[in-house]
């Protein structure tokens, strides 16, 4: 089983959660998770323990709890468009906060300090396939490459920050996945 892991103010009815299920129907797990960093991890971390999951696809602040957890647990990660560093980048978002799906949520100094705690000094570049997309007007691509210095990665020219076009990546995406 996967578990895709959504982003920042996002929910699993986003729409790259819907995609992804639509492509890999009951083998793919997505995740629930609560909106502060701790309890994130909590419940992520009792569904790895829990269930057979070979492998995580996450994105944008998905994909810094991803490698966290695949740095942990030595399982491969897709990460689409990467956060290497939420506790800065979330920082413009300090205060009331609300979801795709209108949910509203409190994003609060502690959890910023939360984050720092999930952070990876050396990710090992084996653990990673990289989605990027060098229009993406929330996260620099240019700071994964260089985080992750050493992953596959497939890098594209415009885009944004949902990946445009992710489906054409499922085949290389498994690939990775069957075979890390």
């Amino acid at each position: 089983m996967l578990l895709y892991i959504h982003g920042f103010r996002t929910t699993p009815r986003s729409q790259t959660s819907q995609l992804l299920k639509k492509y890999y129907g009951e083998y793919l797990h997505l995740s629930d998770h609560p909106v502060t960093p701790d309890a994130a991890i909590s419940y992520m971390e009792n569904l790895l323990k829990h269930h057979s999951i070979t492998g995580l696809i996450a994105s944008s602040l998905g994909g810094y709890y991803a490698t966290y957890l695949a740095e942990k647990y030595d399982i491969p990660a897709v990460l689409i468009n990467p956060s290497t560093r939420p506790f800065v980048t979330t920082h413009a978002y300090l205060g009331t906060n609300t979801t795709h799906d209108g949910e509203t949520f409190e994003w609060q100094e502690h959890h910023l300090k939360e984050l720092e705690k999930y952070a990876v000094e050396n990710p090992d570049p084996k653990h990673y396939y990289l989605c990027l997309q060098k229009g993406d007007a929330v996260l620099d691509y240019r700071v994964a490459l260089e985080y992750f210095d050493g992953a596959k990665a497939c890098l594209e020219e415009g885009g944004g920050h949902h990946f445009e076009g992710l489906e054409r990546h499922f085949e290389s995406m498994d690939s990775f996945l069957l075979s890390a």
